[in-house]
């Protein structure tokens, strides 16, 4: 385990002190010295934001994010649903204008921490790796190790503080793959799609999500076979093509439960799903609980 101070609030961005930011959970207090994290529903709100020492990977969690971030002088838009990530590097200043309110969890990991796995990974002369900037991609990978992390919110303990420390290093390890300049292969970087390709294919598959949705009718919009498709599309993205689409229809279906009173069976064919059933099965497998307690608990949120 770590020695050293706890991660403070001072050490982030400052994003506590921005307005309309309501704070649900925090790892103040938990021993986590290599990380931060903060569970909060946020916006809208305009600031500006100092650089800091450590890398910020920012995950929606619910409802849709719109928005902008000012980096080097350029503005990004910021647009998604639920597992849109935005990662801050070290030393990155930024603007940022959140036109709505929406879900979010900040994951604040040591750049000390980056710099370790990068030194495992590569050889003296690759010590030199920064992670690069990128404003809302979708990473259910990356989604899913940030909200392996969470759990360690839970749990004040010596043992709990250990297991963050281990996922940290997961993550770390993630972000230098996939999120750098580095090349981890003898032989070259295989081919993939491109993070535009990976956004493109997002944006068809919520066009038609009521519809069926064959991994042919997205292989054509590339003006590639399904499987060359099928396999860059894995590769870029760590799921396969039917697992994406599952998950931007459980999205769809997380967003329509908390913000309408439509019924749960109309949820589901407005989503794609076969029938009611099949929402419940996936709904379950990736969100943990039932479309109808989902609902019951953004209603009381």
């Amino acid at each position: 385990m770590a020695h050293g101070p706890e991660f403070s609030v001072e050490d982030t961005h400052s994003f506590l002190e921005a307005e309309n930011m309501d704070i649900s959970r925090t790892s103040l207090g938990l021993g986590w010295r290599r990380a931060f994290m903060s569970v909060q529903r946020e916006g809208p709100h305009k600031m500006h934001f100092r650089a800091r020492s450590d890398v910020l990977v920012n995950v929606v969690n619910s409802k849709t994010v719109k928005g902008r971030i000012t980096v080097d002088g350029q503005d990004y838009p910021i647009e998604g649903g639920p597992g849109t990530i935005t990662i801050v590097p070290a030393r990155k200043p930024f603007d940022l204008v959140l036109e709505n309110t929406v879900d979010t969890t900040h994951l604040y990991i040591r750049r000390k921490v980056i710099d370790q796995v990068i030194s495992s990974m590569f050889s003296e002369g690759k010590r030199d790796v920064e992670i690069k900037f990128c404003p809302a991609t979708y990473d259910p990978v990356l989604e899913h190790l940030c909200s392996a992390v969470r759990l360690g919110l839970h749990e004040a303990s010596r043992t709990s503080a250990q297991y963050v420390d281990l996922m940290l290093h997961g993550v770390a390890a993630y972000l230098v793959r996939n999120y750098s300049a580095a090349d981890l292969s003898t032989e070259g970087v295989a081919a993939t799609l491109t993070e535009r390709q990976v956004l493109r294919t997002r944006e068809i598959i919520e066009a038609r999500l009521a519809d069926k949705i064959t991994l042919a009718d997205i292989a054509c919009e590339f003006q590639l076979s399904s499987d060359h498709f099928g396999r860059l599309f894995k590769r870029a993205s760590g799921v396969t093509l039917y697992q994406f689409i599952i998950r931007c229809r459980v999205d769809r279906a997380r967003t329509m439960l908390a913000e309408t009173a439509m019924p749960i069976v109309d949820i589901a064919a407005e989503c794609g799903f076969a029938d009611q059933v099949h929402l419940t099965r996936a709904f379950g497998r990736i969100v943990g609980t039932t479309p109808a307690a989902y609902r019951r608990s953004r209603r009381g949120s």
